[in-house]
């Protein structure tokens, strides 16, 4: 177990609430520009020495596909009775310190844009979220469900969640060669070069919230944290999730209430608009400008667990994406490679072997999409947590 500090990806959520309030008929509504171009403030502050990380960003229209990133700031956290500690930006719109900060005072950040707009937040407490008790997964009929126990008190009974997901994935057709066009010969792949197997990874996710002044004792018991469906490749081999927990006041629950109604419930036509859900941060000089986001500061902690394919079998994948995917008939033999193989369009697989020589005397085909799973997203670099 680690004490952690966590990062909100507060503009996804942001966003999949307002692209979620559709129709069936195209409607264009009246919306105030000012609106659009919303300050965005996401993160978390880490008493304990660990990154915190503060990302400033601008809400754009509906249409848009891209967020813009808030550079040049100045970000600093001002302590209520002494201390200035300064953010530094890296990269563009990203501003991060590693600094033990003293728990008895309360703080504020201050972010200072290129414009002279200068925005303050409230006063913040920092609160130590207790360890997580469990982390564990069940099978279901709908697939496999995240699960977490922890201990609330009558102190701090509010609790936010959020994950993060990596698994290890195949592509539809394995290859133990490759053809290295400058040499004009194949070549047995290493792990370094396999691109049969990738790892993918989710950082997209969800308002995760409990209230433990609900249940007997503050105990919160099997609190649900993600649900992976039948079929999804992400059990296809080995999965890994890790799980933060921090503990949040009551204003940053009642703020976290409204985006989860938002993004779960689809909103509606009585759901409060970006401009009119009120965050922590404020305008200097005009209280009633606020910045979309709610910063929280303290000592968070963490748990991560492995699942197999083993563990959850049977588990069948299920891939639109690979549908068409098949091994060409035809054989390829050594003076055709070139040809065949060069503009990398095209995969060797199947190796033939054939006399007496150790190695493949001929090949069969497969398109690059069915045989390289980094075209579908993947990487081939090892996650530093993984356990084989």
């Amino acid at each position: 177990m680690k004490k952690y500090k966590i990062l909100t990806p507060f503009i996804f959520i942001l966003m999949a609430s307002i692209l979620s309030i559709g129709c069936r008929e195209e409607y264009n509504p009246n919306i105030d520009p000012a609106d659009t171009n919303l300050l965005v403030v996401e993160g978390f502050i880490a008493t304990n020495g660990e990154r915190s990380v503060i990302r400033l960003s601008r809400t754009g229209n509906l249409n848009d596909s891209t967020f813009n990133v808030e550079p040049g700031a100045l970000v600093e956290l001002e302590g209520e009775n002494n201390g200035t500690w300064r953010l530094l930006e890296s990269p563009s719109g990203t501003y991060s310190m590693s600094t033990i900060l003293p728990s008895n005072q309360q703080y504020r950040l201050r972010i200072s844009l290129r414009n002279n707009d200068e925005y303050l937040s409230d006063l913040m407490q920092p609160l130590e979220s207790p360890e997580i008790a469990e982390l564990s997964w069940r099978r279901t009929n709908s697939g496999v469900t995240i699960r977490v126990n922890t201990q609330g008190s009558q102190e701090n009974p509010y609790f936010l969640w959020q994950f993060e997901e990596d698994w290890r994935f195949r592509s539809a057709i394995p290859t133990s060669y490759r053809y290295l066009p400058d040499r004009g010969v194949m070549e047995e792949v290493t792990p370094e070069t396999n691109v049969s197997v990738c790892w993918n990874e989710n950082r997209v996710q969800r308002v995760i919230i409990e209230n433990s002044a609900r249940f007997s004792n503050n105990q919160i018991l099997d609190r649900e944290i993600n649900l992976i469906p039948n079929s999804s490749e992400k059990l296809g081999l080995k999965y890994s999730i890790l799980v933060r927990q921090i503990a949040i006041d009551r204003n940053a629950f009642d703020f976290w209430e409204i985006m989860r109604k938002n993004t779960e419930d689809i909103g509606g036509i009585f759901s409060p608009l970006p401009s009119l859900i009120g965050g922590n941060i404020k305008k200097v000089g005009d209280e009633n400008i606020s910045a979309i986001g709610y910063i929280s500061m303290g000592v968070a902690t963490e748990k991560r667990i492995f699942i197999t394919n083993q563990e959850v079998s049977p588990w069948s994948v299920s891939i639109q994406d690979y549908d068409g995917c098949a091994i060409r008939p035809d054989t390829i033999a050594p003076r055709d490679y070139a040809d065949y193989f060069t503009s990398g369009n095209l995969m060797p697989v199947n190796p033939i072997f054939g006399g007496n020589t150790p190695s493949p005397t001929a090949f069969q085909a497969a398109t690059k999409f069915c045989v390289d799973c980094t075209e579908r997203g993947g990487t081939l670099i090892r996650p530093d947590f993984w356990e084989d």
